[in-house]
């Protein structure tokens, strides 16, 4: 029989080859209206929200706990929420650090937690047999953590040697004075420093917690090969005992909005090249265009079919690479073009990253540019679908910024559908070449006299602190 099938699929291929012609390249198929997958949502008396996407293809179950507190809370002492998530997992109130990295351990699980701008995340995976068990260790490191003081110590060392490397990365510098010009007073441009993190004891961790950890302000996602009503059932049955509060409101001065064109400098000596990052400030996480906006993004500086790396590098040799990209967090964003060239080429980088900025907001896209972009986003977007973290988070995303519900269910084909006309609005709308900073740090002495024929230059040190002239 399959000798048979296998004989006439012969007899019929040539006729199949016929039809096509391969001197046209095929066009792509509708993107996906659903593609991303189906969440049960339930919230519990607590006020904690649970959302469950079943997914039965591995005998596996990731949880993500997300709480609505990241380090823009961390008020006169920077480092604080990134401290108490990295303590999370190293002992809880009945076991040790050791016994809990070992209970861990004896299931072949992940347990990992950290904290962003916005809020902090625990996560946890395994196989589903050892739900239970994994529900146990889980709920324990979020609700019981012991902050031991040996274990606070040893972290609080180590971010100090991590922060003493950075003053020597130019790259990590470019992001701090980055978020310094841009979000000024508000928490995001913040910056922890050695003398931030010394301040920290293991009682504000143990605040911090007690603070901003509540069910109402909480979240779970589970993906994995579960049944939505019994996993709920497990969850509200192991946090049954976290009690909702009231959170502390604390008041945050917006960001200023930038006027004409700045120049940062900062002196990293010696250095034979510049980080440059052409910036300005962008809408908070909800705002309605973000879809067709990547695909924007991406034609000016999406990896190496973007037009930055195209000039920067391939045209005129200034660079290995250069891209953008925009930020999102809950009450700001921000936009950024970025590159790493020789001393001797920063001016003329920068020109030409300023050049790209200006004709993408003036330009239409031609269609056939613009489809290798749409193309790339909703491919790359699909592909990301597979990963149960990734999609957990994006569940918790949409409560957490207050996104539509179908946001995530649309987006492929919002991406698939951006005319040039629409990518020439939206640069227009997002992109600015008026109102910028430029941030540069390298080796003022070489670079400063070509910056200051593109504007007033203002020095910084490596503290991030003005120099005087």
């Amino acid at each position: 029989m399959l000798r048979t099938l296998f004989l006439a699929t012969l007899a019929l291929a040539p006729l199949a080859r016929a039809d096509i012609d391969r001197t046209k390249k095929p066009q792509p198929g509708p993107a996906p209206e659903a593609a991303f997958p189906d969440a049960t949502t339930h919230e519990l008396p607590s006020g904690l929200k649970v959302f469950v996407i079943e997914d039965d293809r591995k005998p596996t179950i990731s949880l993500r706990l997300s709480i609505k507190a990241g380090s823009a809370l961390d008020g006169s002492k920077p480092g604080l929420a990134d401290l108490t998530a990295a303590l999370l997992n190293r002992g809880t109130a009945s076991l040790d650090s050791t016994a809990f990295a070992q209970a861990v351990d004896s299931l072949g699980a992940k347990l990992e937690a950290s904290a962003g701008p916005d809020s902090t995340s625990l996560s946890i995976s395994g196989l589903t047999k050892s739900t239970d068990r994994l529900l146990e260790l889980f709920a324990d490191a979020a609700l019981r953590p012991a902050f031991p003081q040996e274990q606070f110590a040893k972290e609080q060392k180590r971010t100090l040697s991590t922060l003493i490397a950075a003053k020597k990365e130019p790259g990590s510098l470019a992001g701090l004075l980055m978020n310094k010009v841009l979000f000024g007073a508000h928490p995001y441009g913040a910056t922890t420093t050695p003398e931030s993190v010394m301040s920290i004891t293991r009682d504000d961790l143990v605040k911090f917690h007690g603070d901003w950890f509540a069910p109402n302000t909480a979240s779970i996602a589970v993906v994995g090969d579960v049944k939505a009503a019994e996993i709920i059932a497990k969850i509200g049955k192991t946090f049954a005992t976290w009690e909702a509060k009231k959170v502390p409101v604390i008041k945050k001065e917006a960001p200023q909005p930038l006027k004409g064109v700045t120049i940062h400098l900062l002196d990293l000596s010696p250095s034979v090249q510049s980080n440059i990052i052409v910036t300005h400030l962008a809408p908070p996480r909800k705002y309605p265009d973000l879809p067709e906006v990547n695909v924007v993004n991406s034609t000016l500086g999406g990896g190496f079919s973007g037009r930055l790396f195209q000039n920067l590098r391939e045209t005129h040799g200034y660079t290995y690479g250069s891209s953008s990209a925009f930020g999102y967090n809950a009450e700001a964003g921000y936009f950024q073009a970025t590159a790493q060239t020789r001393n001797e080429v920063t001016a003329p980088a920068i020109k030409q990253i300023l050049a790209e900025m200006n004709r993408i907001r003036t330009e239409p896209v031609g269609e056939d540019e613009l489809a290798l972009q749409r193309q790339y986003n909703v491919g790359n977007y699909l592909l990301s679908l597979e990963n149960a973290a990734r999609v957990a988070s994006r569940v918790q995303d949409i409560w957490l910024y207050d996104l539509a519900p179908d946001f995530y269910k649309s987006y492929a084909r919002r991406m698939a559908t951006v005319t040039p006309e629409a990518a020439l609005s939206l640069a227009r709308k997002y992109i600015s070449t008026e109102n910028i900073a430029i941030v540069v740090v390298g080796e003022a002495k070489q670079i400063r006299p070509d910056l200051e024929k593109l504007g007033k230059v203002i020095l910084y040190d490596t503290d991030l602190n003005v120099v005087k002239p």
